[in-house]
């Protein structure tokens, strides 16, 4: 997101209006390419950039052991409280029935305690909490309940190994003389293999299993969207049927809005989405710049503070959007209806509205001669709107508009369908051409910002998404391939981006301290300097990793230099793995230096477009919405800068916990697809080699798992060689077979050390919890 700037002496005029009284401290400002792009208006001092990375070449001494230590605790979320007991804060021994200890749901799988049949012990599926002993009186599981042991298992009888089950644990009951902590309540969930009791399982792991939504808080809704139903009765017969044909604004509701009903407004979704909470338009301006508008649905004007609706969301945080099913922040007549800014409908939107130049950079409001104030006519416009979308486009339709294979002067009636569906064309007098053009100018201006902000400093490590084909039962998997960013999909993602820039510098300048902001700390140092070692001594390449800016520049001329494409995709595959995650505060709860967004490598950043799904958006709606009116000092209905520093931890967990169980369905899928249809004899690079295991990328697959060494032992003799640094695995085929083509006696031994191409075959780990499981063919050898 970075451009030209059109006039740099106001630069040097918002560098004049405070005078830093530390030479030394630079500010976002005082980056020239910054303030091309992005045009920040407030002043906020930068980091420092993290320090320079030397290596370890010739210093083995410093990576000869890796590290190691011993559960000794199991430390309740900060959601729980600070009085919440643990090992490092015991609580009462005895527990109060009218108050008592908080627990936690933990899953995994149970067996049997050295052989004892007697006693058991519970193996958490989540690798860094330790075993847990279960109660004398747990005697096992014992049945012949199919739909608790899975298709696969439906015959044992003992069946410990295939069964996911559940169990308690209270916080602080571990004491100094237990070698396990105890837990209790041992209940199975589900079989191995089994989608119900797999999704069942990731659910209750990850604290998103939140269920129906309850009377309350559906009454909650059925009133904010009563009064705009669109409702006729119909007789038939005696009986008379009411029928429900949507949703409309009522007079009273447009009162104060800006109306963009006749703006030619539209959205790009995937295919499938119900709930649309983002919508665009564009249009070009007599000066040759153009003028932007993000259009989100305005959620908070049916979800009202401390309601019951309003709760459930605060709990529930976000959606979690499974392979196979979708658990929804919010009820649906509000998230697919009253909210979705579905086509040709009348819809309540907060927008966002800016005027760009078109080669992607931020317009400078030219100087009065009153001052240094910026034109009206140039100023980001914030507000309450009523809008009708003209089209439902997708990514795909989008695409095909963009490259030109649809809308190029043809007939309406020529128009291939399944190019442009019929469904998803404009209405309300818009025209194939005026909408293609719209998408057309965005992908122009949008395409040029990405690059200068690529050009700044911004990173884009995302690994590979998959998508899921499901049969007819919507279970079984029956195609499995990586999802397709497009310049579609990074059309939307520009807009959305500088929408949620431009409202976090609202909220800064006129919120203060309560502003909810998204930062996102510079990545893990540690893991960092093995990223530059690996680099080094596997390809021979420097990496500067002292900031994003020049990461992003080193892993671009790595990209250039480089002529292998897949060492430069195992490079930014290991590049993620140090990267924290983004999370939401308060301003006012750090310094203004760590309001930074590392990968975006800008000043300051929030979520404002997503509120449908994400209850942080909700808030900054709410916050925008009081610096509008100017109430945010006044308004009762606010959470001090406490409660919404709380909120925002809150969310924070339950953004990371919906992560995880999206990231475990495509687990699970992908496994039961291997299942049915296993795949074999394609590339694996290693990314990584440890004593007992070493990981493995499969590109085809977008996936990193590990290959367990003792699982190669029945096919290979195996030998460790090297140091942690330059470890290496020796795969000898037993019986002296071939393992790659060609006639080279080497070939019947494999080597694998970082950035080795293997022979690898996919299959599913069966033993619950169900996984993937990648095993050495032997050496790549291109086919």
């Amino acid at each position: 997101e970075e451009e030209e700037d059109m006039d740099t002496n106001d630069a040097e005029d918002d560098d004049d209006e405070e005078e830093n009284n530390n030479e030394n401290t630079q500010t976002w400002q005082d980056d020239h390419v910054q303030m091309q792009l992005w045009n920040p208006s407030v002043k906020v001092r930068k980091a420092s950039s993290l320090p320079p990375i030397i290596g370890t070449e010739g210093n083995h001494n410093n990576r000869k052991s890796q590290r190691s230590g011993r559960v000794v605790g199991v430390i309740p979320p900060s959601s729980t409280g600070k009085k919440t007991p643990s090992e490092l804060r015991p609580g009462q021994d005895k527990e109060d029935k009218y108050d008592p200890k908080p627990r936690r749901t933990i899953v995994g799988t149970i067996g049997n305690l050295n052989g004892n049949q007697q006693r058991y012990l519970f193996t958490p599926n989540n690798k860094s909490l330790p075993q847990f002993l279960c109660p004398p009186t747990f005697r096992g599981l014992m049945t012949d309940d199919s739909s608790t042991t899975g298709n696969n298992h439906q015959n044992d009888k003992d069946t410990t190994t295939s069964v996911i089950c559940k169990a308690e644990y209270k916080y602080g009951s571990w004491k100094s003389n237990m070698r396990w902590p105890p837990c209790y309540n041992v209940q199975p969930i589900g079989g191995s293999c089994d989608v119900e009791g797999e999704t069942t399982a990731l659910l209750t792991e990850f604290g998103v299993d939140h269920g129906d939504f309850q009377p309350d808080v559906l009454r909650d809704v059925d009133e904010a969207v009563r009064s705009g139903r669109d409702r006729k009765e119909s007789k038939q017969g005696a009986t008379a049927e009411v029928c429900d044909l949507g949703w409309s604004p009522t007079p009273e509701m447009l009162k104060g809005r800006r109306d963009y009903r006749s703006e030619r407004i539209f959205t790009i979704d995937p295919t499938t989405a119900k709930d649309l909470d983002d919508a665009l338009h564009i249009k070009p301006l007599p000066d040759g710049r153009v003028e932007v508008g993000v259009h989100i649905a305005d959620v908070s004007h049916f979800v009202a503070p401390d309601t019951a609706v309003d709760l459930e969301a605060s709990r529930r945080a976000t959606t979690v959007y499974l392979v196979d099913r979708t658990i929804p922040m919010l009820p649906r007549p509000l998230c697919e209806i009253a909210c979705s800014l579905n086509e040709n409908v009348e819809r309540l939107a907060f927008s966002c509205v800016w005027k760009m130049n078109m080669d992607g950079t931020m317009m400078k409001g030219k100087s009065s001669q009153k001052g240094k104030q910026k034109k009206k006519d140039d100023e980001v416009w914030y507000g309450r709107t009523v809008i009708k979308s003209c089209a439902r486009l997708d990514y795909a339709t989008a695409q095909n508009i963009i490259e030109g294979k649809i809308a190029s002067g043809e007939k309406v009636e020529d128009l291939d369908d399944n190019l442009w569906p019929q469904s998803r064309r404009p209405t309300g007098g818009h025209t194939i051409d005026d909408v293609a053009g719209d998408v057309r100018l965005m992908h122009r201006v949008a395409q040029a910002r990405r690059a200068l902000r690529f050009q700044n400093g911004a990173l884009a490590l995302n690994g590979v998404k998959l998508a899921f084909q499901l049969g007819a039962d919507g279970e079984a998997p029956e195609l499995c391939e990586p999802y397709p960013i497009r310049d579609s999909n990074r059309l939307v993602e520009e807009y959305m981006l500088l929408a949620n820039y431009l409202v976090a510098e609202r909220l800064i300048s006129h919120a203060g301290d309560r502003a909810v902001i998204r930062n996102h700390n510079p990545p893990l140092q540690k893991g960092l300097e093995d990223v530059v070692d690996v680099a080094r001594e596997s390809v021979g390449f420097h990496i500067d990793a002292t900031s994003s800016q020049s990461l992003q520049e080193s892993l671009s001329r790595m990209g250039r230099e480089c002529n292998d494409e897949l060492v430069m995709q195992c490079v930014t595959e290991l590049a993620m793995v140090p990267m924290r995650p983004a999370e939401y505060l308060t301003a006012g709860h750090v310094e203004e230096e760590e309001w930074s967004h590392f990968a975006l490598n800008i000043p300051y950043y929030t979520h404002f477009t997503s509120p449908i799904r994400r209850y942080a958006d909700v808030m900054v709606h709410r916050l925008l919405q009081a610096t509008i009116d100017g109430t945010i000092d006044e308004d009762d209905t606010l959470r001090n800068e406490a409660e919404t520093q709380s909120s925002c931890e809150h969310c924070n967990e339950k953004r990371m916990a919906s992560k995880k169980a999206q990231e475990r369905s495509d687990r699970v899928f992908l496994s039961l697809f291997l299942l049915a249809k296993p795949i074999k004899n394609v590339l694996g690079v290693v990314l990584s080699v440890g004593e007992k295991t070493f990981t493995i990328f499969v590109p085809s697959l977008g996936l990193s798992t590990r290959a367990f060494v003792d699982e190669h032992k029945d096919r290979f003799e195996i030998s460790l060689q090297g140091e942690d640094g330059k470890r290496q695995i020796m795969m000898q085929r037993k019986g002296g077979q071939v393992v790659g083509q060609g006639t080279d006696h080497r070939t019947s031994q494999v080597c694998a050390k970082v950035f080795a191409k293997l022979k690898v075959s996919c299959y599913c780990k069966e033993k619950a919890p169900i996984d993937v499981k990648v095993l050495v063919e032997g050496n790549w050898d291109g086919n």
